[in-house]
């Protein structure tokens, strides 16, 4: 918080919630990258269809749809053998991946899908392989999965752009017309509160204890003991002191 005018008559304070903007908008930036990537390069489905050309060689595609539908093709030829990767995240959970093995490299399927569908892909894949016949067709699908991942970013988005767009606030004293202004501007809308001076009873700076620090914010009190931040975000304590102490002395409280 900034005085950025002081006269024999008016006060005028201003506060930028430039922590706010930069957190805000960091997650909804890193957060609209991630929805980019599930919508246009992650693998909501994919199709295998494999023909066998003669005893000894199997000719397999491969083709992953994204959400918006489009797809990508590869080829695979004389698949080995078809097993499941499990891998454990940190927390303890595991995710289960289907992979093709090839003399050419191995081909991965869908990262989250059941175990279950992972083991009946995984027995037709290998059946086929080690039997007579003559084609073959599986798919996997995690579409479900991928629209709820997308439905909780777009949310956390919202929340991110909810705290970007967080509210610059002009606090205005007037001793010639005996009134307080405070004025919020922010690209949701403008907000002005106006108050008699009269009618204020005290000033208190309110903190809030965070993991490694803390941070405070300036509140008038009025006479009816309602109480107005006059900046809504919490920020350092410097500022905060100082310009209540300038508060205190225009007002001479």
């Amino acid at each position: 918080m900034k005085i950025v005018e002081e006269t024999r008559t008016r006060l005028r304070l201003k506060h930028k919630p430039l922590r706010y903007w930069f957190i805000g908008w960091c997650i909804f930036a890193i957060c609209f990258s991630f929805l980019i990537y599930c919508l246009f390069f992650e693998s909501a489905s994919v199709k295998i269809t494999c023909d066998r050309l003669s005893p000894t060689q199997i000719n397999c595609e491969l083709k992953r749809f994204t959400l918006l539908g489009s797809m990508k093709k590869f080829k695979m030829f004389d698949p080995q053998e078809a097993y499941i990767l499990t891998r454990t995240g940190s927390k303890g959970g595991k995710t289960y991946q289907v992979i093709i093995a090839t003399p050419f490299g191995e081909f991965a399927l869908l990262s989250y899908v059941s175990y279950q569908d992972n083991q009946e892909v995984t027995f037709k894949i290998n059946d086929f392989i080690n039997s007579g016949q003559t084609s073959l067709l599986v798919q996997q699908n995690q579409r479900d999965y991928l629209f709820f991942l997308v439905l909780f970013i777009l949310i956390i988005m919202a929340i991110a752009a909810y705290f970007g767009t967080s509210p610059v606030t002009i606090c205005t004293f007037y001793k010639s017309i005996d009134r307080l202004f405070i004025e919020r501007k922010s690209l949701r809308g403008n907000q002005v509160i106006e108050y008699p001076l009269e009618s204020i009873l005290r000033f208190d700076i309110q903190e809030k204890q965070y993991k490694y620090s803390k941070l405070y914010r300036a509140v008038i009190v009025l006479k009816s003991f309602k109480e107005i931040p006059i900046n809504p975000q919490y920020t350092d304590e410097i500022s905060i002191r100082y310009a209540v102490s300038r508060i205190h002395s225009f007002l001479k409280f």
